[in-house]
């Protein structure tokens, strides 16, 4: 490869490598990243990508974060966007992550993202190639199982869940932090003792 051809890839091997160390982070994201202030032409370009050029819509909260206590510059930043529709009372709204690169900002493709109430708290959840609505009852319903083979979902299910469709269409693939959950529709025997959507798995990563 050319060096302008490898020049045209920095970005994008920049952002995955962010993504991948951010996602990591997660877990002790107290511990391991520290808040930064954004200058604010920093703040107007990431709206303009995130929120204003693909949607339309403005920028609600900037969370830009460095790895270092020592860094006056931010290593990335998660950009939400203000919401654009609702889904029975609770707002719909775009995600993104950004990094940055020396001075230039580049950032992953926007998500969808909502709130799901829970009975005692509520629940971020990112429905991906589920249909929001679908995503939020099946969150909702599994929520009230109680347990799975003696885990408990309500320990599972902790903020944020991504969401996707299985191999087949009656599948729900849910992951939330160190769980997956795998959820089928296809519910051969309905009752109350076998309720549906079904839990037909779940594991700790």
């Amino acid at each position: 490869m050319n060096t302008a051809g490898w020049h045209r890839l920095m970005p994008l091997f920049f952002l995955a490598l962010v993504t991948t160390l951010t996602a990591t982070a997660y877990a002790n994201a107290d511990e391991q990243t520290f808040p930064v202030r954004l200058s604010r032409n920093e703040h107007l370009l990431l709206e303009k990508l995130v929120c204003g050029d693909p949607f339309g819509v403005g920028v609600a909260e900037i969370d830009a974060r460095a790895f270092s206590a020592q860094a006056d510059k931010a290593n990335y930043a998660d950009v939400k966007c203000r919401p654009h529709a609702q889904l029975k009372t609770q707002p719909l709204y775009y995600v993104a992550q950004c990094g940055r690169d020396g001075k230039q900002w580049s950032c992953g493709a926007a998500e969808v993202e909502t709130i799901v109430p829970l009975k005692q708290r509520k629940l971020i959840v990112r429905p991906g190639t589920v249909p929001p609505q679908r995503a939020t009852e099946a969150i909702q319903t599994i929520s009230t199982y109680g347990y799975f083979q003696a885990k408990s979902l309500d320990a599972a299910l902790q903020s944020t869940c991504n969401m996707g469709m299985g191999d087949t269409a009656d599948l729900v693939e849910i992951s939330c932090r160190r769980w997956s959950i795998t959820v089928s529709f296809w519910c051969p025997q309905k009752s109350p003792q076998s309720p549906c959507p079904r839990v037909i798995y779940m594991g700790e990563r």
